[in-house]
């Protein structure tokens, strides 16, 4: 039963079956989900592919993860444009194999982006929430994301009322838009804990106890081990300086490598840390427990389903401790710049000077989409960004003479780290950021063929800014295509 959670007598008469909402949806729409990881819809989206009225549909949403709800989306032909972020390998498939047009965007800028009409008009946007308030507030479920600002922007709201979510949730979250004042803490709250939305837009109130997918997440391996003890001797030689406090504040990515880090800081004697970040991992909530952290932000809850238990078991103790906020406001530059944040996230491969590839594989086909990560990258204290030296079995280099794909440029790059080492690019030029992330960070057997293509690129183009061999700048690359491995013949 849900008259605990459906509060408002004005809106009962919406409520309805994902059946019966799923055709609010018409061919040729922009439809827009909730959900930053966790947190979308799950009981519309498959009714909209049984119903078989809907076509030619744009979807945006923040960070879709959820295989049993934007798989079979995919596979049904419907979506022919996607925005902003995805995991889905369905939703992957189709966009590098040209069936679904796709728009990548800096996580931070989407809400603006929506409200200014770059992605015309919303038709409707179908949001999960925990409880909807006597006076119409929306109590938010496991994640905010860009919800705030779909309910703001659409013409018509679904709300999917998720009953396997506790009432208790209330009070976890700060929604507050881009405009608010600057946050003077992490535990600073300035918005308010629920949704607000024109009752008017509410068009069906769907009730459902699907529970969230059930994530799993890499393990540790001996070459993650190896770069976050990088990252941990970086970090206090950082300390000693003075360049950061020993308490600071940090952003990290999710993933083995991201999980590793935060395993060896607390390792490493690190404690009463802040986290001010996007999305919020299994590992992270551990280190609230131990102390790690003492106060976390985030858009997201990215937690296995035994985390989320945990968290709903113990809710009081981590609504102390954790504040869950929309998108804009936790990847907006005045708050990053304010916390004086410690951001680190992932490459797939780095240049000899310092440009990172985040999003592409051989700088074709797309991985997942830039995220926050230059949000962050552009506007930390210090940014680092973590890539083993190799991939698919040594067959790859991740450092390259040139990316393939530009998402993090070398002026937002301060330092790099794989398992051999790290290296510090801040106030070096060009020529001497090769010399250190060649030395320091390339995997030996690739060491010497990315020191001849520098050498190459400096006897034909002189003493210039940036030497670069543009007739050689991916032979590496253009190597593996042909042959399965960058690697030269010896």
């Amino acid at each position: 039963m849900y008259e605990d959670r459906m509060l408002c007598e004005s809106l009962k008469d919406r409520i309805m079956s994902g059946e019966q909402a799923s055709a609010f949806i018409e061919p040729g729409m922009t439809v827009a989900f909730s959900g930053f990881s966790t947190g979308a819809p799950k009981a519309v989206p498959p009714e909209i592919v049984r119903l078989g009225k809907a076509k030619d549909l744009t979807l945006i949403c923040g960070a879709a993860l959820g295989q049993d709800v934007f798989g079979p989306l995919a596979d049904s032909g419907i979506i022919t444009r996607y925005s902003a972020f995805q995991f889905v390998p369905n939703i992957r498939n189709a966009i590098n194999s040209g069936k679904i047009a796709y728009t990548d965007v800096h996580l931070g800028l989407l809400s603006q982006k929506l409200r200014g009409g770059v992605f015309g008009k919303i038709d409707v946007s179908v949001v999960e929430c925990a409880k909807i308030n006597p006076d119409g507030g929306i109590v938010p479920s496991v994640s905010v994301g860009i919800s705030n600002a779909l309910l703001e922007c659409s013409e018509k709201v679904i709300l999917e009322i998720n009953t396997t979510v506790p009432v208790g949730i209330e009070g976890f979250h700060d929604i507050c838009g881009s405009g608010a004042k600057p946050i003077g803490s992490v535990m600073e709250r300035v918005g308010e804990p629920v949704y607000r939305c024109d009752p008017d837009k509410i068009a069906a109130i769907v009730i459902t106890d699907i529970p969230e997918h059930d994530w799993v997440f890499r393990d540790v391996n001996e070459v993650y081990e190896g770069i976050a003890a990088n990252v941990v001797e970086c970090l206090n030689k950082e300390i000693e300086s003075g360049g950061i406090e020993k308490e600071f504040t940090m952003q990290v990515g999710v993933g083995g490598v991201a999980n590793t880090v935060l395993t060896c800081l607390r390792r490493g004697g690190f404690k009463d840390l802040k986290m001010y970040t996007e999305v919020f991992s299994d590992a992270a909530l551990g280190f609230v427990e131990d102390g790690l952290f003492t106060e976390v932000s985030t858009t997201c809850f990215d937690l296995s389903r035994k985390c989320i238990e945990k968290v709903f078991n113990d809710i009081d103790y981590y609504k102390e401790r954790i504040v869950l906020r929309p998108l804009e406001y936790t990847n907006g530059a005045p708050n990053i710049i304010k916390m004086g944040l410690v951001a680190m996230n992932t490459a797939v491969e780095a240049d000899i000077y310092g440009n990172v590839n985040s999003t592409h594989s051989l700088g074709t086909n797309m991985i997942y989409g830039v995220g926050g990560s230059n949000d962050f990258a552009r506007n930390a204290k210090l940014t680092v960004f973590l890539t083993p030296s190799t991939a698919k079995d040594g067959a790859i280099s991740c450092i390259v003479p040139m990316v393939t794909h530009v998402d993090n440029s070398e002026h937002d790059t301060d330092i790099i780290v794989t398992e051999y080492g790290y290296a510090d690019l801040r106030g070096l030029s060009p020529k001497e950021r090769a010399a250190k992330i060649i030395g320091c960070c390339a995997h030996p057997e690739y060491r010497q063929q990315l020191w001849d293509y520098y050498n190459g690129a400096l006897e034909t183009c002189g003493p210039v800014q940036t030497p670069h061999n543009l007739a050689e700048s991916f032979s590496m690359h253009s190597r593996y295509r042909q042959t399965g491995s960058m690697k030269a013949e010896k």
